[in-house]
């Protein structure tokens, strides 16, 4: 009887049961008792396997003159041998070199200035602060000199706060700093506003500038410009 006979068939998927795979089922308990009644299909045939010597001795003599032929397997467990390959895409080849880094670094360094300066104003909240005066007044502004923009979000122009009284006026002597410093960069020109400077007596020149002090700042950027030249 069918019902009698418990298999378990080994998983293997209907796509690797074609021509040339042979699919084992082992029997539970006594093979003998569990094929009594069973009705092999067509093209099936019944193995019996064995790794212990002995028992292959012994099944020999047992079954000698009924077995159609013999077949020895060897099982051997797969092994996974790690190749090392050169990778497809070269990381090192997307690293910035020692001067793309310290671009990165400047950058950085002049964020943290302007952050420790009191951050900056966008467009709009300088045109309130200089009482509603035109775009184009701004821009030629930042154009000579005489207002610091620095490229903000979305490259938008940023206007540090630091520049402006408490009055809303524009911090004279800006497009003067910057002249004497001998750049049209313009966080060059935040750094140097920021930072105390020895010269100054370790203060930073835009306080000086807020006190009317010009001259002595104007000596301290001609300094610096020389050194950064």
């Amino acid at each position: 009887m069918a019902d009698k006979a418990q298999v378990k068939a080994s998983s293997v998927t209907a796509k690797a049961r074609g021509r040339g795979v042979l699919t084992m089922f082992t029997m539970k308990g006594d093979p003998i008792k569990a094929l009594s009644g069973f009705k092999l299909p067509a093209g099936a045939r019944v193995a019996i396997i064995s790794e212990k010597p002995e028992s292959v001795s012994a099944i020999r003599k047992s079954v000698r003159g009924r077995v159609d032929r013999v077949t020895e397997v060897i099982e051997q467990a797969a092994r996974h041998t790690q190749v090392e390959r050169e990778p497809l895409v070269d990381k090192s080849a997307f690293e910035p070199d020692a001067r793309s880094r310290a671009m990165l670094e400047g950058v950085r360094i002049a964020q943290q200035d302007l952050r420790e300066a009191g951050g900056a104003y966008d467009l709009d909240e300088v045109r309130t602060l200089m009482r509603g005066v035109s775009r184009q007044a701004i821009d030629k502004r930042v154009q000579d000199g005489s207002l610091l923009a620095v490229p903000g979000p979305s490259n938008r122009r940023s206007y540090p706060t630091l520049q402006f009284n408490r009055d809303g006026t524009v911090v004279p002597g800006l497009k003067a700093i910057r002249e004497a410093l001998r750049t049209s960069n313009s966080w060059t020109v935040l750094n140097f506003l920021t930072l105390p400077d020895v010269r100054l007596g370790n203060r930073k020149p835009i306080e000086l500038l807020k006190s009317g002090q010009l001259d002595f700042v104007l000596e301290a950027a001609r300094r610096h410009g020389k050194q950064g030249a």
